[in-house]
């Protein structure tokens, strides 16, 4: 629990009284985020209102809760927020980063009936206090809906409800903010057993899609979890050769036979080709239905199971049919990784130095300080990597859920990487090994066009060499890899958005024609 816990929900929820009880419970500070601001301003939160209105209440609302979650605390601290605290986006999403946010919830009509007896003046009920909070709740349903879980507080002691808050807090998840197909991520050890229950909850029908190789590993354990439900197994063929429309088919006869209805969900429990191939399933299955992803490699747990990119291969176009579809949990049990080969897990830390580039140059320096270990296989740093990783990810794609223009960052040496994973036919390179060299790659495009320091592309360069990842893109196929350019989704006519890095934490897109980039992909076979 290093992070706050902050409490969000409409008024009269149990924030405070919640909030009181687990501070209580687990022996951490206390907040009421609107006594705090009634003891800086000098006056109630109403008489705040009367005097200057709520835009200024507001302002001092952001001012204590940006304090709050940019002080270092020696224990972090619980804190019950004022109704309103997240409405703003741009507070969420940093309150989301910052801090693990709960939202209590309760009907309206009992909302209604706390604040009555409470006796505080709600100002913001004021004439038709039903109908103010039908249209608050509806107009903060977003606000409310973006968050790390949702718990209901009419008819619940304080007691059970500071135990199930306090349980999620000490889980410590990321959230994925995208609208009410919010959802969180929870990483750690031994958590197949113990949650993948809880997550997939009161389903009709389960759907557990896995490979054969993941299977014959996990497949009793995964089984034993889901055993209430009586899971329908569909157990495909491993490696991104078999990532087709056909293994999609597979999984909806499976589902159909098996009297799944819209009610169902679908767990996706394997490497990333894995969960894409289910999150597309349940994207499409009726219509779509709800999924949980479980990765079991390192790779799917810091890139391919969050985001809700669902898909296909259509012939050598990687993921070119397929659809946003965010699950409705991710669960990352790194005790899973034990069990992956050393090529697969070392060809993920691709994926780790990309992410730390783009957003996280803390995790660039461990990474560089670890690299021998990270290289053996997993150790003692494998859960913060895979925490870190994510937490940059989760802050992309919940800014940018479909890639509008932020979440294209995340494509940083994906473009030839892919290219040269299609030449090999999706066998030769493990997805990790073409994302190295695409890496090498679109730092070298970057120097020789401005945009990369020399110095950056060497540092990276070494690192990935260190890693006993791939780094002579030189000998690569990059006439072919050239020809193949033109397939990348991010191709808008004969224009093409490529990523390039300035420095760590810092990476953009340019636009480049397909003829310029294809140039600038067959002079790297004169590199040395």
């Amino acid at each position: 629990m290093r992070r706050p816990l902050l409490l969000n929900g409409f008024m009269a929820t149990g924030k405070t009284s919640v909030g009181r009880a687990v501070a209580e419970r687990l022996g951490r500070p206390f907040l009421d985020l609107d006594a705090e601001i009634a003891l800086r301003a000098g006056s109630s939160v109403a008489e705040i209102f009367a005097r200057s209105g709520e835009a200024a209440f507001r302002a001092l609302e952001r001012e204590a809760l940006r304090d709050v979650l940019e002080t270092s605390h020696a224990a972090a601290p619980v804190v019950a927020l004022g109704g309103g605290a997240l409405v703003r986006r741009e507070q969420r999403l940093f309150a989301l980063d910052r801090a693990v946010v709960v939202t209590l919830e309760a009907p309206v009509e009992e909302c209604v009936r706390r604040a009555r007896c409470s006796g505080e003046e709600r100002p913001l009920l004021a004439g038709d206090p039903a109908g103010r909070a039908a249209e608050l709740l509806e107009a903060r349903r977003i606000a409310y809906a973006e968050c790390h879980a949702r718990v209901r507080t009419d008819g619940r002691s304080i007691e059970a409800l500071s135990r199930e808050v306090a349980a999620i807090w000490e889980r410590d998840p990321l959230a994925v903010a995208a609208g009410e197909r919010s959802y969180s991520v929870e990483i750690g050890r031994n958590l197949l057993g113990a949650r993948l229950a809880d997550l997939v909850g009161a389903a009709p029908r389960v759907v557990l899609v896995t490979d054969e190789t993941v299977f014959s590993l996990h497949g009793a354990a995964a089984t034993s979890a889901l055993a209430p439900v009586q899971p329908i197994v569909v157990a495909l063929p491993p490696g991104e050769e078999h990532k087709h429309i056909g293994a999609v088919e597979r999984i909806w006869r499976a589902a159909l036979e098996g009297g799944a209805d819209r009610g169902a969900r679908v767990v996706g429990f394997g490497g990333g080709v894995v969960t894409d191939i289910a999150g597309f399933a349940a994207a499409t299955y009726q219509r779509g239905v709800a999924w949980v992803g479980v990765p079991t490699t390192l790779l799917a747990m810091v890139d391919a199971s969050v985001g809700g990119k669902t898909g296909v291969d259509l012939a050598q176009a990687k993921n070119a049919v397929g659809a946003f579809w965010q699950p409705s949990a991710v669960l990352c049990d790194v005790e899973l990784l034990a069990t992956e080969s050393p090529r697969g897990f070392r060809s993920a830390l691709a994926e780790v130095v990309k992410t730390a580039l783009i957003g996280d140059p803390e995790l660039l320096d461990l990474v560089e300080a670890e690299a021998p270990t990270l290289a053996r296989g997993v150790g003692e740093h494998t859960a913060e990597i895979v925490h870190r990783s994510i937490r940059v990810k989760a802050r992309i794609v919940s800014a940018d859920e479909r890639e509008a223009g932020l979440r294209a960052l995340l494509n940083l040496g994906h473009t030839v990487g892919h290219a040269l994973e299609a030449c090999a036919g999706y066998t030769r390179l493990t997805h990790g090994e073409a994302v190295s060299l695409g890496l090498v790659a679109a730092l070298r495009i970057g120097v020789r066009r401005g945009f990369t320091p020399p110095s950056l592309a060497e540092r990276v360069e070494r690192l990935l060499a260190a890693l006993g990842l791939p780094v002579n893109v030189a000998a690569e196929p990059l006439e072919d890899a050239a020809r193949l350019l033109g397939h990348d989704k991010k191709r808008a006519g004969k224009k093409l958005r490529f990523v390039v890095a300035r420095a760590p934490g810092a990476v953009e897109t340019t636009e480049l024609a397909l003829d310029e980039l294809a140039a600038e992909t067959r002079a790297l076979a004169a590199a040395s």
